[in-house]
């Protein structure tokens, strides 16, 4: 009998470590696709059926590979966001809080963003809306009407622009 019971014990660890290997092999493939973050990861082994224990594991493993470093996902993500999808810092910040990462790798993320790089999307983005809703300044009067520049001032606030940052592009957008 106790030698039937360590044979079945033995075929479970086996299992479990060829799962395990394999969960690993998928989770580098995965992540070598793009930047992940642990969060991110651990949820995909979740789906993929590992247990907390193996997840831990895992995620050890990768960020002891390279394949998970938290400071290289955040710049590359508000990079993304920022010069790609036109968001701005307030969303940005808000989501890599939402993917837990630590303090410092939001810092430095959102640190990399160029601020003239970013003033000039903000810029561009206040515009290409001014164009794209047929909108232009009063007559003589060189600004928005009200209606417009409390319609552009939600538009940028949903994108994550602070109120300061949306007053400077409307103050620039006047002047010209």
């Amino acid at each position: 009998m106790h030698l039937e019971s360590d044979t079945v014990a033995m075929a479970e660890e086996f299992r479990k470590s060829q799962s395990y290997k394999a969960q690993l092999d998928k989770a580098r493939c995965w992540c070598a696709a793009e930047e992940r973050c642990e969060s991110g990861v651990r949820e995909k082994l979740v789906a993929w059926g590992a247990g907390a224990d193996d997840a831990d594991e895992i995620v050890a493993a990768l960020r002891e590979e390279g394949y998970l470093d938290d400071v290289r996902y955040a710049r590359a993500y508000c990079e993304s966001k920022v010069l790609h999808q036109h968001w701005g810092r307030q969303k940005v910040l808000y989501q890599l809080r939402l993917k837990r990462l630590p303090r410092e790798a939001i810092e430095e993320g959102m640190a990399a963003v160029d601020e003239e790089q970013y003033m000039e999307m903000l810029e561009e983005t206040a515009e290409r809306k001014l164009r794209e809703l047929g909108w232009k300044c009063e007559a003589g009067s060189g600004e928005l009407g009200v209606t417009e520049k409390r319609k552009m001032m939600a538009f940028l606030a949903s994108r994550g622009f602070t109120m300061s940052e949306i007053n400077e592009v409307i103050t620039k957008i006047k002047k010209q």
